[in-house]
């Protein structure tokens, strides 16, 4: 084996295992971002929530709810009006 060779094949073998080193060092470092990931979001799961945050969707709820109890009733008076007139209302 020349010394030319000898360089290159050390040259190739210090990339390839500083590459292999990195890879694993990542993979390692990710895996432990998951698991922590994964304990914050149980911990985030458990939480009842922010009062402020709960009063406020059960007021847009109720909102909710009178705008569909509207929608109904002006269906059933659209319907009222067009059968008594005989239009077609569709």
């Amino acid at each position: 084996m020349t010394i030319e060779l000898a360089g290159k094949v050390a040259a190739w073998v210090t990339i390839v295992l500083w590459s292999a080193g990195g890879m694993a060092a990542r993979m390692l470092d990710t895996r432990e971002d998951v698991a922590n990931l994964s304990v914050d979001v149980k911990h985030h799961m458990l939480q009842t929530g922010h009062p402020v945050g709960l009063e406020r969707l059960d007021t847009v709820l109720s909102e909710q709810h009178e705008l569909r109890r509207d929608v109904i009733d002006q269906g059933k008076q659209l319907a009222a009006i067009c059968q008594a007139t005989g239009a077609d209302c569709r």
